[in-house]
């Protein structure tokens, strides 16, 4: 890779809160999911040779246990790869980037929980798998670190009256 390069997450940019799927309440972005190709041409007229940008886990499995993957959210960023590569800027892609779907927290206890390194997976080879001829470059987790700091924003923790509970900080970490 090489040029400039342009980064984006999706908890940041793509303001679909009142879409169809009815997911995603977060906050305004920059509205990507409805303008990523005005978005995108912008950036090939900047000269922007690389963009990375993160897939949501919660658009591909809703709850982060479901068994089907979201046919829709996988068409996204589908169509998202290939206007990328019709400017030839090359997609850098964050597997993670705080985002673990809220159902996995409330129903799991986030990454302290096992179980959520078998969904993640899930996650992982299905985007690895629908992906595979148009993403040459993965990235696992943003600042993994910040676990320590956040446990809900690394680990999808939730901690009773606000305090953190070291040792699950820790076993989330190890998952």
């Amino acid at each position: 890779m090489e040029g400039f390069a342009a980064p984006m997450t999706r908890e940041k940019v793509e303001a679909a809160l009142n879409d169809k799927e009815g997911l995603y309440p977060k906050r305004w972005g920059s509205d990507f999911y409805h303008r990523y190709k005005e978005d995108i041409a912008l950036f090939a007229e900047m000269g922007f040779k690389t963009f990375r940008l993160s897939i949501a886990w919660s658009r591909i499995f809703p709850n982060g246990d479901d068994v089907e993957p979201n046919e829709e959210g996988l068409a996204f960023y589908d169509a998202v790869f290939d206007e990328l590569l019709k400017y030839g800027i090359e997609p850098l892609v964050m597997l993670s980037h705080y985002e673990t779907p809220i159902h996995l927290a409330l129903e799991y206890g986030g990454w302290k929980d096992r179980r959520v390194i078998g969904f993640f997976e899930r996650y992982v080879r299905t985007v690895f798998e629908r992906y595979k001829n148009k993403v040459k470059y993965w990235l696992t987790f943003n600042e993994i670190n910040i676990m320590g700091i956040s446990g809900y924003v690394g680990g999808g923790l939730l901690f009773e009256d606000g305090k953190q509970n070291f040792q699950d900080l820790y076993q989330a970490a190890h998952h």
